[in-house]
């Protein structure tokens, strides 16, 4: 499992009505039953807890430990009352009184706990941690590596996945096994269940926003991400509501190519896309101009948004096998949607592992030659086998999406029936779009795409009902991301 996903299913957990202080009582529990397991010392236990939610199972397994006879001592790296979240601020009010709780104590004294200690439980940063280790953790870590013969990690090594970490004795992680967990890096591992509902991992949720990359405060236009959007020609609403919807989604631009008849059309309905015209009536990437101005913006894009409104011309198909290909050498991730799927029905060798393919059911049939089954778990199953045979990450469209890498799979069941509407699928292919821009991986982007886009949909059709339109749904994106993000930006 990968070590972001700890937060994404503890939020979905609460949404589905596990509320995040059980997971935090269970994660303590197995804590504290795999420290009573251990060779008694006689020497008492020493909790480092941190100030978020690890630090909460950390003070939790404390309770528990100290209820039962065991002497504990508990050192904060930070002064009082620096408890980050509410679990960890409700598990440090239920410490009883018999436990020695001390903040910010020096290096000597730090030492000097750990020295006496029969036990150390590390639980000073979970798999949360994004980024190297800062003060004062690091001084911890390298304390904790001076006494790893008798320390127990909460989750994870404090560090892991860092230059800055060290071996315990054993881990007790919770749930699942993190990617990259092994005895040589966590010592003897023991895998603990701790509540987690097993929806919260195979469907999307307000967990998923977790995943969104926030901006820096110093970043400089186009470091939010730069969407490169390639279609119209027959329809001209297609690729502004993609360019919208990748602005309203974070990105920094939405660059627009699109046939000469129609790029005009495009350009008016915002000021805020940059469209420029490609040679001919059509998508055509056989005129030598047109893959100049191709080549010319590929080496600007973060990503890029392949067909809407593109059309079904012979021309234009042809175009598509074009830009995988040239996006390709470039390393540029692409999202290929509506008439640009069709294009890929007979090269599935364009399938790259950077390309997100958005296909409703008639498409991945198009696509595959399978019929998709009604029911979800089985429309699941099959994808992921598709995803795992023919490469690319997939967001299969339909009541309730499926998104599969060939190695993960998860449904999205958010939305609204008034999402029907023409255009939606256009909002979504720009919404994955700019997360891809902004460095997320495809299927990362695509499930937390079909997580925004339908809570969108959801929240624009309380106000519009079945009047809904596609530009509602993009209207309504900022809000949803502040709902789940809140209004700081970094």
């Amino acid at each position: 499992m990968p070590l972001r996903e700890s937060r994404v299913l503890d939020l979905n957990a609460e949404a589905l009505g596990v509320p995040v202080g059980q997971l935090i009582e269970n994660a303590g529990r197995a804590l504290a039953e795999h420290v009573r397991a251990l060779p008694p010392s006689g020497r008492g236990v020493v909790v480092l807890a941190g100030p978020g939610n690890n630090g909460a199972d950390g003070l939790a397994a404390a309770a528990l430990l100290v209820r039962g006879g065991v002497r504990v001592r508990v050192l904060s790296p930070f002064p009082e009352g620096a408890w980050r979240t509410e679990g960890a601020r409700e598990a440090a009010a239920m410490l009883p009184q018999e436990v020695d709780l001390a903040h910010a104590p020096d290096e000597a004294r730090l030492d000097a706990a750990l020295a006496e200690a029969g036990v150390v439980v590390d639980a000073l940063l979970g798999a949360g941690l994004a980024g190297p280790l800062r003060a004062p953790y690091d001084a911890w870590v390298r304390a904790l590596a001076r006494h790893a013969g008798k320390v127990v990690a909460a989750d994870v090594p404090t560090g892991f996945g860092t230059p800055t970490t060290y071996k315990p004795a054993s881990t007790v992680t919770f749930h699942d096994i993190k990617d990259g967990m092994d005895e040589a890096t966590c010592g003897r591992i023991h895998v603990a269940p701790v509540g987690i509902p097993e929806e919260a991992s195979t469907q999307t949720g307000p967990g998923e926003y977790t995943l969104y990359p926030r901006g820096r405060w110093d970043q400089h236009k186009g470091e939010g991400g730069i969407v490169l959007i390639i279609g119209g020609g027959p329809y001209t609403g297609a690729p502004a509501v993609a360019g919208m919807a990748a602005l309203r989604a974070g990105a920094d631009l939405a660059i627009i190519l699109t046939p000469e008849r129609a790029w005009e059309a495009v350009a008016s309905y915002s000021p805020n896309l940059v469209v420029r015209p490609l040679n001919g009536a059509d998508v055509n990437l056989d005129d030598p101009a047109n893959r100049v101005t191709l080549n010319s913006w590929l080496k600007k894009a973060k990503s890029v948004v392949l067909g809407p409104g593109l059309g079904l011309m012979a021309q234009a198909q042809k175009s598509v096998h074009h830009v995988l290909q040239r996006a390709a050498q470039e390393s540029v991730p692409v999202v290929v949607d509506a008439d640009a799927l069709t294009a890929l029905a007979e090269r599935h060798d364009l399938l790259a592992p950077n390309v997100v393919l958005t296909p409703h059911a008639r498409e991945f049939r198009t696509l595959t030659q399978r019929e998709l089954p009604a029911e979800p778990e089985k429309r699941a199953q099959l994808v992921h086998e598709e995803a795992r045979k023919l490469g690319g990450a997939w967001l299969v469209k339909g009541p309730v999406d499926v998104i599969s890498d060939g190695e993960r799979v998860k449904m999205n069941p958010a939305g609204h029936p008034a999402m029907s509407v023409g255009g939606t699928g256009d909002a979504l292919a720009g919404v994955v779009g700019a997360l891809l821009a902004k460095g997320m991986t495809p299927f990362d982007a695509a499930r937390l795409g079909a997580r925004l886009t339908g809570d969108a949909g959801a929240l624009a059709a309380g106000e519009k009902s079945w009047g809904l339109v596609a530009t509602d749904v993009v209207e309504a994106l900022p809000a949803v991301l502040v709902r789940h993000l809140g209004r700081r930006l970094f």
